[in-house]
């Protein structure tokens, strides 16, 4: 790099100093140096968050957890921005799961058929045969909340390698950013436990022969995702099969704890958190909940591409 007396022959000291002063007078924020505009509404995915004593913003994006491609085609800012930050916040960081402990969690204390009457394991067993050729054989030790999910990502289909906030992980890696978990995997498995083993296997066998209308469900999900429409995510993603209690202890109670690191976390360093985008909207989402902490929050234009 030239020294400023190397510098000062070429141009000349006054024409130097001019230059210098004419860059002070007025600098560019981080969002014409990104080059992206504010939306005019809050159907917005992508938020810039400032305020509250933070030196540069940070941005909040909804994700979902899926591995289908149209989520994949998200806007370039995204990426631009992204790429700028110097940290990568998620709900649970991949860095800070023990494998072993994590899969110990998953499971129940004893096999399903010793947890619920012989009439409902018969017909949880046929249901899996139908749906994947073998009965629930050694997945019987795991909790069903979680067999549940296995077969609601087989009907989703994936044409991804990875969930989109695992693909965001992985290149934060590769950009060597710092990663953090906004939450611990052992809070989120606290959560689920709000439902016992018996409302776990109801909740699957609700949905026996009520395929369709599911899938239906979750196209409208993701044209709603898609669209970045928060509050008619909220609506769609707050079943009332659940009990109240999981869905205070999953979604509000969550957004709580949430909200409240992420904003510790920004004022370490300039972020990009990615989270449920479920998890945004509505008076008790995280993003209002930030802006009760004092930050302000705006949602940025965005748009997907065609996969």
């Amino acid at each position: 790099m030239m020294k400023l007396k190397q510098v000062f022959p070429i141009f000349g000291f006054v024409p130097f100093l001019i230059f210098i002063l004419s860059c002070g007078e007025k600098e560019k924020s981080i969002q014409e140096y990104l080059g992206y505009e504010y939306a005019e509404n809050n159907h917005s995915l992508l938020w810039e968050i400032s305020g509250n004593g933070l030196k540069t913003p940070s941005y909040l994006y909804g994700t979902i957890h899926i591995q289908r491609k149209e989520v994949f085609a998200y806007d370039s800012i995204v990426q631009k921005i992204f790429d700028t930050c110097s940290a990568y916040a998620m709900e649970i960081s991949m860095d800070e799961v023990n494998p072993i402990k994590a899969a110990k969690m998953m499971m129940l204390e004893k096999p399903l058929d010793q947890l619920i009457s012989p009439e409902k394991y018969a017909r949880i067993d046929s249901f899996f045969r139908a749906e994947t050729g073998i009965g629930i054989g050694l997945r019987k030790t795991t909790k069903p909340f979680f067999l549940m999910a296995q077969l609601m990502q087989k009907d989703i289909g994936s044409d991804m390698e990875m969930a989109l906030d695992l693909y965001f992980f992985n290149m934060a890696k590769d950009q060597k950013k710092k990663t953090i978990g906004i939450e611990k995997f052992e809070e989120q498995m606290a959560a689920v436990d709000q439902l016992t083993v018996d409302e776990q296997v109801d909740l699957i066998l609700k949905g026996l022969g009520d395929t369709t209308s599911s899938m239906a469900k979750f196209d409208d999900l993701i044209k709603v995702y898609l669209e970045g429409d928060l509050d008619k995510m909220i609506e769609l993603s707050t079943d009332t099969m659940y009990p109240p209690k999981f869905n205070q202890a999953f979604l509000i109670d969550r957004n709580v704890h949430m909200a409240e690191r992420i904003g510790k976390h920004c004022k370490d360093q300039m972020t990009f958190c990615a989270i449920g985008a479920a998890h945004l909207g509505g008076p008790q989402g995280v993003i209002e909940l930030m802006k009760k902490d004092g930050f302000t929050l705006k949602p940025i234009k965005t748009s997907f591409r065609k996969p």
